[in-house]
């Protein structure tokens, strides 16, 4: 895969910016409820997104930085750090969020079939820019400002998957997606392509009916003013769907994903257990957690992944009086 070698990665170290859509394609959130929740796409820090992977955890990139004093704002509520696992090899990396107690959040995407597969892609960025013309025809759009950043949804489809793609100093097995011509190539509805501070944003894919995890947003391709191709400085934060010099001809844009089936199990392994009874996500069981367990008491409506927020601890679907037995077992108990 030659094009690996001019992709940029998604942080802010490229000058501003989130996901691109072509001229009236962005959907209305308000109504187009076929995608995961607002809720389970963060902001990692000032520079990337993250995505919410258990009541207490979300995962993100590595390459963007940031540390146990990064902030991570999730739901409307800014986090503090309890701790990170960084992937010994790959650019992913967990992290526990301190009191959190998630209601929405994905499991991973364990099957090996994403190629093909459509995906909705979510992250905090900007959006378009002015487009790109030559000869009156458009053949992109620029990057907007930092003004425009906001969470987007958008949607294309997997072409295939790498094995451990050689980003330094991270090697991880990746997701390879495009941005399609709107009028040819068969795009998806929504078609779109990540940018700056999509970093760490999720890859979800429907499977039975659930919203899966099957990638985050790594490195897109970027583009260099002609004949300063060795100049960093004359990098062009663009997105390309066709070729600049011959707009009437396709040259879609590669990006990529860290394959979050390859890591299914790390993230599994690794997830801290969350202590039994503590329904408000600051690791101990008292009476703020009893009152939320009595708020949910008789509900019958509890489904995974957050099991009416761990009160139904069994799970069974509903909160009742082995839920309540459970609950006292842990009554003051310290945290794990």
């Amino acid at each position: 895969m030659m094009w690996i070698a001019v992709l940029a990665l998604l942080h802010a170290a490229a000058p501003t910016q989130a996901i691109i859509l072509h001229p009236d394609g962005e959907p209305n959130l308000a109504t187009w409820m076929d995608r995961p929740a607002d809720n389970v796409v963060g902001r990692w820090g000032s520079n990337a997104s993250c995505v919410a992977v258990s009541r207490n955890c979300v995962v993100t990139t590595r390459h963007q930085g940031g540390g146990i004093s990064t902030s991570v704002r999730i739901a409307g509520v800014t986090y503090s750090i309890a701790r990170i696992w960084n992937h010994p090899t790959s650019d992913l990396r967990l992290v526990r969020l301190f009191g959190a107690n998630l209601a929405e959040f994905v499991d991973p995407y364990t099957k090996t079939d994403e190629a093909a597969k459509q995906v909705v892609i979510g992250g905090w960025g900007v959006g378009n820019g002015p487009s790109l013309e030559t000869g009156g025809i458009v053949y992109g759009y620029q990057w907007g400002d930092s003004a425009s950043r906001a969470l987007r949804f958008a949607t294309n489809r997997i072409d295939n998957a790498v094995s451990d793609s050689n980003m330094p100093p991270y090697i991880s097995d990746v997701v390879v997606a495009d941005f399609d011509d709107p009028a040819r190539n068969f795009p998806t509805n929504y078609e779109c392509i990540p940018a700056v501070h999509d970093s760490g944003g999720g890859w979800f894919i429907k499977d039975n009916g659930t919203w899966k995890l099957a990638a985050l947003s790594r490195t897109v391709e970027q583009h260099y003013q002609e004949g300063h191709e060795d100049d960093p400085n004359y990098i062009l934060l663009e997105s390309w769907f066709r070729q600049r010099s011959n707009p009437v001809r396709s040259d879609a844009d590669a990006f990529d994903g860290v394959r979050i089936s390859s890591y299914a199990q790390w993230i599994s392994e690794t997830l801290p257990e969350v202590q039994p009874g503590d329904l408000t996500g600051d690791d101990r069981v008292d009476a703020a957690d009893f009152a939320v367990f009595a708020a949910l008491w008789q509900r019958t409506d509890c489904d995974a992944p957050d099991w009416c927020l761990g009160a139904d601890s069994e799970p069974d679907g509903d909160v009742d009086a082995m839920d309540f037995a459970a609950f006292a077992d842990h009554w003051l108990a310290p945290s794990p």
